[in-house]
């Protein structure tokens, strides 16, 4: 019987402490940091490939993690990884060619406005886990929200009035986000029929907060039904959501703000994948780029 992501790790743990003599400190990042990993991935260990290792960096970069940690990270997954290979339960490491945080940084994956409509549109009718699944991706869409933030979120925060919410991020740190229409139409729905008493918003049907892989697997099944060819995560509708502001003319410093980021630096990657968006307005727009002229 293969063996489970527990019993991996644990596996390693043990070779690391007994065959190569680690400090209590040493095993302790390394089982927190494979951890961390195996919970963001959502995945049996070998069923990983390099773009969820790229994901999990992503993950790390967009919540502000420093370099020397993100690398802690990668180090702790490689050795799991080798350990894995040289035990001869793997025999492909996923590793391999991610080198280091600065080189693997790449720019965010997200979903073009045409996509995102075809995946808002994708929800069946009259199910009360339809209607609990369209507020929560509406509202990941409408506000750019973790997953984390979007499972902890608590009805008292939810002010449809006036069409917010109060979200407390990284560190606890607090910001109020507007909440489009659509969400909130959305939302409304959902709390009209959720009868439980106040507390987690997002439930599962028998009344549990749900968790953040109940969140992947939700966007998994809908992101099937609407026959999309990407490999979406709940991060990537983030980006998404980061992107299409900064294409409609956003300032950096309010996209910041509404993700929660401690640093300007942290947003300022999704100024690059509107590139494309730049170079075309500047093709059709500047007298001499669009007509092919030269100056003399």
């Amino acid at each position: 019987m293969p063996l489970s992501n527990r019993e991996a790790l644990d596996s390693f743990i043990r070779y690391c402490d007994v065959e190569r003599g680690y400090s209590p400190h040493t095993l302790s990042s390394y089982a927190g940091d494979i951890e961390e990993f195996f919970r963001i991935a959502d995945m049996h260990f070998d069923a990983v490939v390099p773009e969820d290792i790229r994901m999990f960096i992503e993950y790390l970069y967009d919540n502000d993690r420093k370099r020397a940690t993100i690398n802690r990270k990668l180090s702790a997954l490689r050795r799991f990884y080798k350990f894995m290979d040289r035990e001869g339960i793997m025999d492909t490491d996923p590793t391999e060619e991610i080198s280091s945080a600065k080189r693997t940084k790449r720019l965010p994956v997200f979903l073009t406005v045409d996509e995102m409509e075809e995946l808002l549109g994708s929800f069946p009718a009259g199910s009360p886990k339809a209607v609990r699944d369209r507020a929560i991706l509406e509202l990941l869409y409408a506000t750019g929200m973790r997953v984390g933030e979007i499972v902890s979120l608590r009805t008292e925060a939810v002010d449809l009035a006036r069409s917010s919410l109060r979200v407390y991020g990284k560190g606890g740190k607090e910001r109020v986000l507007p909440v489009n229409g659509s969400a909130a139409s959305a939302l409304t729905d959902y709390l009209g029929e959720r009868r439980h008493v106040p507390g987690i918003v997002f439930l599962s049907l028998n009344g549990k907060p749900l968790h953040e892989r109940d969140i992947r697997r939700i966007l998994d099944a809908y992101v099937k039904r609407a026959a999309l060819s990407k490999r979406i995560s709940p991060h990537k509708i983030r980006h998404s959501f980061a992107t299409h502001l900064l294409e409609r003319g956003a300032d950096l410093r309010s996209v910041q703000e509404l993700l929660g980021h401690n640093s300007l630096s942290t947003t300022q990657i999704y100024t690059h994948v509107t590139m494309d968006r730049l170079r075309k307005v500047y093709g059709d727009c500047h007298p001499r780029a669009k007509n092919g002229e030269k100056g003399e």
